[in-house]
């Protein structure tokens, strides 16, 4: 799981390391600087996925098919108080080993790679620690098109095709062949290390529901979600091929929809399509598309935490939007329930205070309280276990804890 990100210059960021949980609330007020966490978290997906950094903030499109939507505000955003870079440093755990990957991003004049290193704890020492020099132009390149990696173990990268400039991308996808000494870590560590890594950050999974796109119908075989819900009635669908999983959707459904349900059935087109259709007390039909807003929202981030794929890094805004405030111990318990590396880290922002009443008392202590400095505009944070009342507020009423004045102490 990643186990903290350092920000430095990043958006409302000037310096602050945030620690993470296998499931961690992030709270404050609109506009703290929660929101830029996650497009952190999203800018290290896009790193995964091997994406030149400008493509990361900006988006890719494909034809006429968006496949990477980019970072809210592109480039012209990504730097605190107008910085031509920022760095972000991560710390991730992947099975018995602790790797830290630190990457520094340059974003005018041009977007490209400044400085990158990763170090394994296994190791001892980098297994890469590339400066400026060697990522800018050719001059980092030896003879043959290998780019030099500065470190002690020298490591040699991947040379990119003449016309692109390796720069523009992370190194974690470009090395290729290793010469070094004979007590060097062997070159397949080094790349099976990058590759976990890189696995790792492309796992996280981003949830930003839309119900206008989830009441029509939906190809049967699909099995994902998708990031705006879209495919909410194929996966309740397969879900339901089972009679205990339709026994907890149905549980679901009757937490989150006021008229008594009985049943959920799904109505299937000659080409296999599906749409979900909930079966009310006394046989009256209700199809997807007759579902308010708020239960097609709640339903939707319910189902995306239940089928996250194995090793995900869930992000979530708001997943207690559209739901009933009594109903707020069924999402703490769906939440708890899935956040178990490395089964699925998941990472939430609410401002409910029955989300607070309903979580166990050390997930609410690892939740992440995010302010702006008064002076220097900064998003600042802290665990809300720091706060003075923490203890008396949390056995008293923990929603409390979401006050102003509680925050402010």
């Amino acid at each position: 799981m990643l186990t903290s990100i350092r920000l430095r210059n990043f958006k409302s960021f000037a310096d602050e390391t945030v620690e993470l949980s296998p499931l961690t609330l992030l709270i404050g007020a609109n506009g703290s600087g929660k929101s830029n966490l996650l497009d952190a978290l999203r800018f290290l997906q896009g790193v995964g996925l091997d994406l030149p950094i400008c493509d990361i903030f900006r988006g890719r499109v494909d034809g006429r098919r968006e496949v990477w939507p980019g970072l809210r505000g592109g480039t012209q955003g990504a730097t605190h108080r107008g910085a031509k870079s920022f760095t972000i440093e991560s710390r991730w755990a992947l099975g018995k080993d602790e790797l830290t990957h630190k990457i520094t991003c340059q974003v005018e004049p041009d977007v490209i790679v400044e400085h990158e290193s990763l170090e394994a704890k296994v190791a001892g020492a980098p297994l890469f620690d590339t400066p400026t020099s060697a990522l800018k132009g050719l001059e980092g390149f030896a003879s043959g098109g290998v780019m030099k990696a500065s470190s002690k173990k020298i490591r040699s990268m991947r040379a990119a095709s003449p016309d692109k400039n390796p720069a523009r991308r992370s190194l974690l996808g470009q090395i290729e062949h290793h010469r070094g000494r004979a007590d060097d870590v062997s070159l397949a560590d080094v790349i099976a290390l990058c590759n976990a890594l890189q696995v790792a950050m492309r796992s996280t999974l981003s949830l930003d529901i839309d119900p206008s796109r989830m009441r029509g119908y939906v190809p049967h075989e699909i099995d994902s979600l998708g990031a705006g819900g879209q495919n909410l009635s194929a996966v309740l669908r397969r879900l339901c091929e089972e009679a205990d999983h339709k026994h907890d959707v149905l549980g679901w459904i009757r937490e989150i929809v006021a008229p008594e349900i009985n049943d959920i059935e799904f109505a299937e087109t000659g080409l296999g399509d599906v749409m979900m259709v909930l079966v009310e007390k006394g046989g009256h039909r209700v199809p997807a598309p007759c579902l308010p807003d708020g239960a097609l929202r709640a339903l939707g981030k319910i189902a995306g935490v239940l089928t996250a794929p194995e090793g995900s890094l869930l992000l979530l805004e708001d997943p207690d939007a559209g739901l009933h405030p009594e109903r707020a111990g069924l999402l703490a318990q769906t939440l708890e329930g899935a956040a178990r590396p490395p089964i699925c880290q998941i990472v939430a922002t609410t401002h409910s205070p029955s989300l607070l009443r309903a979580v166990s008392k050390q997930t609410l202590s690892r939740a992440v309280v995010f302010q702006r400095d008064p002076e220097t505009s900064a998003t600042v944070t802290r665990r809300l276990s720091a706060l003075p009342r923490f203890e008396d507020m949390s056995e008293r009423d923990p929603g409390e804890l979401l006050s102003s004045r509680a925050l402010a102490g």
